[in-house]
C-alpha cells in the first residue's frame, strides 16, 4: 500500500498518529474498513544517540524499521558506533512490541545494553501531563521508576517541551558496602505538535559509597531523531524475510564459538545469503558474512587452554575493559607500557 493511498483512506491526522507508531506501537483503534497491515504500518526511523557513564562516552546511530508482526510490531534495528563498531553486540537486534504496546527485547547482545535500553526509553517517552508523576529510569541505567515533577512548555515552534525533575530527595538505589543514591534526575522531552517524539534528554547524579567518602558519577542519555516515515509493502516484506532469514544464524554464533555452532550458522546463512544481499539488509548480509568468518577462526582454535595458551606467549594479550570497584570502567590498553599484574579469583 502507497503512502499517497494511506493519505487519502485515513486522512493527514491519523497518517500523523502513523507516523507516531513507530515511537508508541501501540494498536491503533480500529477503524471502519482498515485491515491489520493500516492497523500496525511499517515505517522507518532513524536516531542519533549520545551516551554517557561518567568519563565514558559512546555515539551511535541507531536505524528501525518497525513492521507487522504476529500480535503487534517488531522493530528490527542496526547500531552502528562513530568507531564502527556494534554497541548491541552483533549488527542486528530485534524488539516484539505486543497489541498492548508492551515491549519485550528479542534478539540483543545483555552484555551490551546500550542500545536497548536506548531503544526502551525511546518507546516509553510520551506525554503525560503536568504535575507529579512517574519516569523511567532506563535511560540511566536503573530498572526503577523515579518520583518526578514534570512541567510544561510550548515554545515559539508549537513544539511541546515536557520537564521532569526529582522529586521528593535522593533515592536510595543500593545499600551496603557499595551504596548507591541517585540526587539528581532530570527528564526533557520534546515533541511534536502531533505529539511524536522528535527528541530528548535524560540526566542523573549517582552517589556511590557512604555519605562522607561519596564519589559522584554523571549518566546522560540524548537522543535526537533525524528521519521518520512510512514504507512501502515491499520493503516492509524485505526486511521482514531478511530478518527471518538472518535471526537464526545471529543466535547460533550468540550461544557459543563452539566450531560445530558456528559451522551450523555458515550453513544455514550459505543457503539464502545470495537472496538477501540487496535490499534494506544488505549491509548487514556482508557484516554476518564476515562475522562467521572471524568466528570460525576463533572456534578453529584448540580447546585445550594450555594449548592455546603456548601459542600466545610473547603476543600482545587481548583487550578488554571491566568495571572496577569504584564503578568506574578500566581498560587493559590503559596500562599499556606499564608493568602491570592481574589477578583472577573466583567464589566457590
Amino acid at each position: 500500500m502507497t503512502i499517497d493511498r494511506l493519505k487519502t483512506h485515513l486522512g493527514s491526522v491519523l497518517l500523523a498518529s502513523l507516523m507516531l507508531s513507530l515511537l508508541q506501537p501501540t494498536s491503533l483503534p480500529a477503524q471502519a474498513g482498515n485491515d491489520e497491515e493500516e492497523q500496525n504500518p511499517s515505517a522507518k526511523a532513524v536516531w542519533k544517540v549520545e551516551r554517557t557513564r561518567g568519563e565514558e562516552v559512546l555515539e551511535f546511530e541507531v536505524t528501525i524499521f518497525q513492521i507487522p508482526a504476529p500480535g503487534g510490531n517488531r522493530w528490527v534495528w542496526r547500531a552502528t558506533a562513530s568507531n564502527g563498531t556494534y554497541p548491541g553486540g552483533f549488527p542486528i537486534g530485534s524488539m516484539m512490541i505486543r497489541g498492548s504496546g508492551k515491549p519485550r527485547p528479542e534478539l540483543f547482545d545483555p552484555l551490551s545494553p546500550a542500545v536497548m535500553e536506548m531503544l526502551l526509553s525511546v518507546h516509553g517517552a510520551g506525554s503525560e501531563g503536568a504535575g507529579l508523576g512517574w519516569a523511567d529510569g532506563t535511560p540511566v541505567g536503573l530498572r526503577r521508576q523515579i518520583s518526578v515533577e514534570r512541567t510544561e512548555a510550548i515554545d515559539d515552534d508549537g513544539q511541546l517541551i515536557l520537564t521532569g525533575l526529582l522529586a521528593g530527595g535522593q533515592i536510595q538505589i543500593r545499600g551496603g558496602a557499595r551504596a548507591l543514591r541517585l540526587s539528581a534526575f532530570k527528564e526533557t522531552l520534546y515533541l511534536s505538535g502531533g505529539g511524536s517524539l522528535k527528541r530528548a534528554e535524560w540526566a542523573a547524579t549517582l552517589l556511590r559509597g557512604d555519605e562522607e567518602n561519596a564519589t559522584s558519577e554523571e549518566r546522560t542519555l540524548r537522543v535526537e531523531r533525524l528521519e521518520a516515515g512510512l514504507i512501502e509493502e515491499e520493503e516492509s516484506q524485505q526486511v521482514e524475510e531478511a530478518y527471518e532469514f538472518l535471526a537464526p544464524v545471529v543466535r547460533v554464533l550468540r550461544k557459543g564459538m563452539s566450531l560445530a555452532a558456528v559451522e551450523m550458522a555458515e550453513k544455514m546463512f550459505e543457503k539464502g545469503q545470495k537472496d538477501h544481499k540487496k535490499g534494506p539488509l544488505a549491509e548487514v548480509v556482508e557484516e554476518v558474512a564476515s562475522l562467521l568468518k572471524s568466528s570460525k577462526k576463533i572456534a578453529s582454535q584448540p580447546l585445550d587452554p594450555d594449548v592455546r595458551a603456548k601459542k600466545m606467549m610473547g603476543k600482545p594479550a587481548p583487550d578488554f575493559s571491566l568495571e572496577g570497584l569504584d564503578g568506574k570502567m578500566v581498560n587493559l590498553s590503559d596500562f599499556q607500557g606499564k608493568t602491570l599484574m592481574v589477578a583472577f579469583w573466583g567464589y566457590s
